[in-house]
């Protein structure tokens, strides 16, 4: 049996990846969080203790919890292997200058897994390496650079936001290559663990899309698993037409069960940067959504020829109508954001308020702060789980996107 078995998206959670944000979270500085694609300087301490709220309605709801973190440390073996892992990290992150990776070396290969995982994790500072023996290096002897950036190997601050990187799909997995540079380095640590922790990835597990660095870009918050047969994907500012292909073909000629991906047009910007900030499953028959994507939504469906091309064929109806269809549902729940009231549907919306995370039909986890979506939910008889959100929200990503379910049971 697959270690990986996720065939939808609101099946009971047996067990799921996070992250908890208080390691990486400390590297958002002022001038840096654009960059590291965070809206504001974040409380790392109470985003820790926020994350804890969430984790405990995972558990109490049934579900196993398992951390990236931990998995880093388990996936990391001899010397040689780090080494290996450490090289292809410092390349993600441009860090070319042969003595500066010589230095970065020194001062983790001492550590105990435990300390390497969570240092790659949390980053490391220029003056973490002052007492590191430091082979000679020009660009040391020069004044530096870049003196506003405190740190000589970076983190990812999105690490928290799990569902990105690398994505369940049915009984394999994908691994995924993000537009903004920052996001990369992420990737690197979850492929050495779907290489090295056979009880996370084990052997049955294929790899459907790889982090190639030449690839094309797709991100696991386009990613939704409507059905054992049905996959929709949004075509989003972060997500290309050339990966959803790639991904496509893959998938369909997996094995699986999966028969056709359906692609959502939704509109381009940050606000809408996954197909799961405008849209997600929270009942069996019931979906939450953005109204704002609804007059220009187009729908593209893929599947396989007989010779194994791909097809692709442009739907013209409505998303009612379409997931009756693709369901086999004699009806449909659309719950719109906020109620639908166009001010605050874009209020909440910017909030993460439709990207809920269902860990059992009719069962979900939001924000606390969408609480005119959470009504809405509440009275379209959805029970609602929050979660504090001051400082979570501030990454740009809510309940789904922090968070990778591994095993849900079978509908």
């Amino acid at each position: 049996m697959s270690t990986i078995d996720v065939y939808s998206e609101v099946g009971k959670v047996k067990k799921i990846l996070v992250s908890r944000p208080e390691l990486y979270f400390d590297a958002v500085r002022p001038d840096s969080r654009e960059f590291q694609l965070v809206d504001d300087v974040v409380w790392a301490e109470q985003a820790g203790k926020d994350h804890d709220v969430f984790t405990q309605h995972l558990r109490d709801n049934g579900a196993e919890v398992v951390y990236l973190e931990d998995l880093f440390e388990r996936s990391l073996g001899d010397e040689a292997d780090r080494r290996k892992f450490l090289d292809e990290y410092m390349t993600e992150d441009f860090i070319y200058d042969d003595a500066k990776r010589e230095q970065i070396a020194n001062y983790l290969m001492p550590m105990s897994a435990h300390d390497f995982a969570r240092t790659v994790m949390a980053g490391i500072e220029k003056k973490d390496l002052e007492a590191v023996t430091k082979p000679w290096s020009l660009s040391d002897a020069l004044p530096d650079d870049t003196p506003d950036d405190p740190y000589v190997m970076h983190t990812s601050c999105n690490f928290v936001m799990c569902r990105d990187p690398g994505c369940s799909v049915g009984s394999n997995f994908t691994l995924n290559r993000f537009v903004q540079n920052a996001r990369n380095l992420e990737t690197v640590v979850w492929k050495h663990v779907f290489e090295n922790v056979k009880d996370f990835a084990s052997e049955d597990v294929k790899l459907l899309h790889t982090n190639n660095p030449y690839g094309e870009t797709i991100e696991g918050g386009d990613i939704c698993i409507l059905s054992p047969e049905v996959i929709a994907i949004g075509h989003s500012c972060r997500t290309l037409p050339q990966a959803i292909e790639q991904f496509a073909k893959a998938t369909l000629a997996s094995g699986d069960s999966f028969k056709k991906v359906v692609v959502f047009e939704i509109p381009k910007g940050r606000a809408y940067m996954h197909l799961d900030t405008v849209f997600t499953q929270v009942d069996v028959d019931k979906f939450t959504f953005y109204p704002g994507i609804i007059g220009g939504l187009k729908l593209y469906e893929l599947t396989l020829a007989g010779d194994g091309s791909l097809r692709a064929d442009y739907v013209q109806e409505s998303l009612e109508e379409c997931l009756k269809r693709l369901l086999h549902l004699p009806a449909v729940d659309l719950i719109p954001c906020a109620g639908g009231d166009p001010f605050w549907a874009d209020y909440e919306q910017w909030s993460d308020g439709s990207n809920t995370l269902a860990i059992a039909p009719g069962v979900v986890v939001t924000y606390d702060r969408n609480h005119r979506t959470n009504d809405c939910l509440n009275r379209h008889d959805v029970k609602v789980l929050t979660v504090p959100s001051g400082e979570l929200c501030r990454a740009r990503g809510g309940p789904r996107c922090m968070s990778m379910p591994l095993v849900r049971e079978s509908l």
